[in-house]
């Protein structure tokens, strides 16, 4: 259904642009013709229908070319974060039973050097080898799959615990892209740029879907660079871009003060407060449509629809999902009260199909017939919802979710730890930075702990702030108040400084 899908855009757009990197444009025809022989690739090396592949690339049209055969042969597509550590791939590689593995081949040099992967693998240095060296193949005759096939195993949050990955339908793929397409308004016309990682959520629905759903073209840049950001939309002549709330706070930040003339017209995303929103609204001069959703809800559950936007808000719901603000017990809350963001599908396959091997953690997840996505916010008398943060104490940092008990887990490992607490701080342009407090027994050096975490956990998790204590804050029964940790004080050692 999702090859379908895109033989049929790729048939209908023909020789417009599908995507522009560096000095290169690729057109939709040409996409066609690399992505049906790269599948023969694949299953000239082993891939079968059926077979998950781990794909490991930078945004560079690679990835693209290399996820879409993978549908095209069937098989599925298990993204890896580039900040991975090797013990985490390995036990994604476990979890998901990972038979083979592709991408860039530097990363998958990585991988095999810190002992990752030792199976079978292909790797291209860019996307023009990737291209001369399937140009000619034969074209592979596409799978057939149904709309509620496994596209993608995509492992969410758990920064060093046991992997959680969301099985993802062709379907919720599709309808993620369709109905936010139709939301925005965008079309054929329109240019997406994408400076977030491909292996997110958020630039493959946002984006990669949008395209496929409607003929626009994309713009691929290598990384997110603030100060070139806005330069390199007008060099491409972008309209649109999406965003996680830290990238828009940077941007801003970036901004000249003589604004230069762009054809920008929407951005779209998560984690834009109203102070972010106004700059991007008033001074850049480009519409923000905020949505609000996560993987497992196929990317988005709400959005600002065009012509509807409200300020601060989340937006209504998509008309194939039913939203509802639930209690302790489950119950429905009035609106304008705070409760847990809920979900449910109204058509089939547009929410995640459960947690691969994890039947119970489903199961809960969707008690009571609704998915519990463990978020806090509150829905206003006109249908808007309101993001209001975690329920629990999930760390939200830069659009990646950390969870406390993993760095806690990996700091209790330093000889001269013996207790710690872990709790996310408020922040300007991260939205949230990562805490460590401490307490020693023996000689401890803040600043020589990124050697010790080198490895050990993602950069991304690396605390920030680290307070050494004598004790720690508890309750009578010897619980630890992280409440009264989630405030910085004067004592605390910036560890930004030592990376400077």
């Amino acid at each position: 259904m999702f090859a379908a899908t895109l033989q049929r855009r790729c048939e209908a757009s023909g020789d417009a642009p599908f995507v522009l990197h560096g000095d290169r444009t690729v057109t939709w025809r040409e996409l066609l013709e690399v992505v049906s022989r790269t599948a023969t690739l694949l299953h000239r090396n082993g891939v079968r229908h059926g077979d998950r592949v781990l794909l490991a690339c930078g945004n560079n049209p690679n990835f693209l070319y290399l996820w879409f055969a993978l549908r095209w042969a069937g098989a599925t597509c298990v993204p890896l974060h580039n900040q991975s550590t090797p013990e985490h791939v390995r036990r994604i590689v476990a979890d998901a039973g990972i038979t083979f593995a592709t991408g860039d081949a530097e990363a998958l040099a990585r991988l095999r050097e810190g002992e990752a992967w030792a199976g079978a693998g292909h790797g291209f240095a860019d996307a023009e080898e990737l291209e001369k060296s399937v140009v000619d193949l034969p074209p592979l005759p596409r799978a057939d799959a149904e709309p509620g096939d496994e596209c993608s195993l995509l492992y969410t949050s758990g920064t060093t615990g046991p992997p959680k990955g969301a099985v993802i339908s062709d379907n919720a793929f599709v309808a993620g892209g369709r109905e936010l397409a139709e939301a925005i308004g965008i079309t054929a016309e329109d240019r997406i740029l994408l400076a977030l990682p491909l292996f997110h959520t958020n630039p493959q629905v946002y984006g990669v879907m949008t395209a496929i759903a409607t003929g626009c073209s994309l713009v691929l840049v290598e990384r997110f660079e603030p100060a070139r950001f806005l330069e390199q939309a007008v060099h491409y002549g972008a309209t649109g871009f999406t965003y996680v709330g830290t990238m828009l706070a940077m941007l801003t930040r970036a901004l000249p003060e003589r604004i230069p003339e762009h054809r920008l017209r929407f951005c779209t995303g998560g984690g834009a407060p109203i102070e972010l929103w106004n700059v991007i609204e008033d001074h850049l001069g480009v519409d923000v449509h905020e949505l609000y959703g996560m993987t497992e809800t196929g990317g988005w559950v709400t959005a600002n629809r065009a012509g509807e936007r409200r300020r601060g808000t989340c937006g209504t719901v998509r008309p194939d999902m039913e939203l509802a603000v639930l209690g302790p017990a489950d119950e429905p809350v009035p609106a304008g009260e705070p409760g847990e963001i809920c979900v449910r599908p109204l058509r089939p396959a547009v929410l995640f199909d459960g947690y691969h091997g994890k039947a119970e953690l489903t199961l809960r997840k969707f008690r009571n017939l609704w998915f519990h996505t463990g978020d806090q916010g509150f829905v206003d008398e006109n249908g808007y919802l309101h993001f209001l943060g975690r329920l629990d104490d999930m760390i939200r940092r830069g659009g990646e979710n950390i969870r406390p008990a993993d760095v806690e887990a990996v700091l209790a490992e330093h000889p001269a730890v013996e207790e710690v607490a872990v709790v996310g701080v408020p922040d300007e342009v991260m939205g949230q930075e990562v805490r460590a407090v401490v307490v020693t027994n023996g000689d401890f050096d803040p600043w020589a702990l990124a050697e010790f975490l080198t490895g050990r956990l993602p950069k991304l998790a690396w605390p920030r702030y680290v307070s050494v204590r004598d004790a720690l804050p508890k309750t009578a029964t010897q619980k630890i108040q992280a409440a009264r940790l989630r405030v910085l004080e004067a004592g605390d050692i910036d560890l930004r400084e030592a990376r400077r």
